[in-house]
């Protein structure tokens, strides 16, 4: 029985997470990680699960909207991105619990902070080197936690002359990252049966998740959406904090 909650928990979560990353363009790893370490037997069975579904909702957004897509301002993201993540997905395969949920509870309130204080008024120029930097952080946290999004935004919403481009592009970059870490977890032997199935339950929540939030795109109000999502980033990070 417990599990069968388990189950329905994890749809519902994958929803949401789909939701928000169909309005906003991101936030799928960053909303389904304020609950999957708490439904799952490890954090790095939560991190799995999350780049899995993140990777089929990257997949159909980004074949979708792949007329608008602009390739070329993800490999300089790509090539540090691919440097970093067989070694972070390898720390958390093997870090302990108690590590891995400090460390995401930190990630969590400073991802919150920025955005909720200086969301939009910090700009990155789309460099060579900007593009590297972004890369590596945000490879780092997908490898981790499978939240790479904010490092990603605060490069490309910059580097794009619209929102469909901005769109279909970072979409194609959590496609091709999030297929990537997957491999490496693969390799690390974190792919379990358990994984496989919260995967399976979770991708018809995201499927209904990316539906509701493309019929609602143009009438949500995003701005007290993410207000309530970044408060309870915080309030999720003091938790596995203390």
């Amino acid at each position: 029985m417990i599990d069968v909650l388990k189950f329905v928990a994890v749809a519902f979560v994958s929803m949401g997470g789909a939701f928000v990353q169909r309005t906003s363009g991101f936030g799928f790893g960053i909303f389904v990680m304020l609950f999957f370490p708490y439904l799952m037997p490890s954090h790095a069975s939560a991190a799995a699960v999350s780049s899995f579904l993140s990777c089929g909702t990257s997949t159909y957004n980004a074949v979708t909207n792949r007329k608008h897509l602009r390739l070329k301002l993800v490999f300089p993201m790509l090539i540090s991105a691919a440097l970093v993540i067989p070694f972070a997905v390898y720390f958390s395969a093997y870090a302990s619990a108690r590590v891995m949920k400090i460390m995401l509870g930190c990630v969590l309130i400073l991802f919150s902070l920025y955005f909720l204080f200086l969301g939009g008024k910090v700009r990155l120029r789309p460099t060579m080197v900007n593009g590297l930097i972004s890369g590596t952080l945000g490879g780092a946290l997908s490898g981790l936690f499978s939240t790479g999004g904010p490092p990603a935004v605060l490069y490309l919403v910059h580097a794009t002359e619209d929102k469909q481009i901005y769109f279909a592009t970072i979409q194609t970059y959590f496609l091709l990252t999030n297929l990537y870490s997957t491999v490496f977890r693969v390799i690390n032997g974190v792919i379990d049966r358990n994984v496989i199935f919260f995967a399976l339950v979770g991708a018809v929540g995201a499927i209904l998740g990316n539906f509701l939030g493309s019929a609602v795109f143009r009438r949500l109000n995003e701005r007290k959406l993410k207000l309530v999502i970044y408060i309870g980033m915080i309030i999720s990070g003091i938790l596995m904090l203390f």
